[in-house]
């Protein structure tokens, strides 16, 4: 369905972000207060994470939200 498909292209997005960066998985959950487990459901789109979450998330990629989501 179209929502899993999204959560996918997102989870795909954040993780690309953050291996560009050369932020390991541990370290982006660590500055973001969440586990790393957490963190890994969400990259393997197993979550949905809510606004508070994209935000840190996109905080601790020192990227915009709009540019986490930007043509997905």
């Amino acid at each position: 369905d179209e929502k899993k498909e999204l959560i996918k292209a997102l989870a795909k997005r954040i993780s690309k972000e953050r291996k560009k960066r050369g932020i390991s998985l541990e370290q982006l959950a660590y500055e973001m207060g969440i586990s790393k487990g957490n963190l890994s459901d969400i990259e393997n789109g197993k979550r949905d994470p809510r606004y508070s979450t994209l935000k840190a998330i996109a905080d601790g990629l020192d990227i915009s939200i709009s540019s986490l989501l930007k043509n997905l």
